[in-house]
């Protein structure tokens, strides 16, 4: 038991250590909620246009890989590291934005009907089992 404790206690160590490094990872996960929402929201508002839940990812990405190239040939400097960070989210928040467009489609995937064929009658069965058996004499 006393091993049990001293490991959660120095775990809560590392876990205060840290905080102070999380304010981007929150960030982070606030921008990736964000855009998992409102792709959420463009699905459910339009339903019948399939292809308008990818948008907010595409966006997403899009703004990303734009401040990427934006900081591109200064990309150690001090200045563009924010922009830099920018980057990384919005790169991340866009694939993620992505990959939930598709899990909604697969799960949303509409079904379709198979028409029935009508099923023979006894009668038509043996009549064209006939035809068939004459057909090959």
């Amino acid at each position: 038991m006393d091993k049990l404790t001293s490991v959660i206690i120095s775990l809560k160590k590392i876990m205060i250590e840290l905080a102070g490094y999380f304010d981007n990872a929150r960030f982070m996960l606030t921008a990736t909620a964000g855009v998992a929402l409102m792709t959420l929201v463009a699905f459910l508002i339009f339903r019948k246009l399939r292809f308008i839940k990818y948008l907010p990812g595409l966006i997403v990405l899009f703004m990303g890989v734009y401040n990427f190239y934006s900081v591109m040939h200064v990309l150690t400097a001090e200045s563009s590291l924010q922009v830099l960070l920018m980057a990384i989210i919005g790169v991340v928040a866009g694939l993620v934005g992505l990959l939930f467009a598709l899990v909604l489609g697969i799960v949303a995937k509409p079904v379709k009907r198979r028409k029935r064929r009508p099923r023979k009658s006894p009668d038509t069965v043996s009549a064209s089992s006939q035809s068939e058996s004459e057909n090959k004499k």
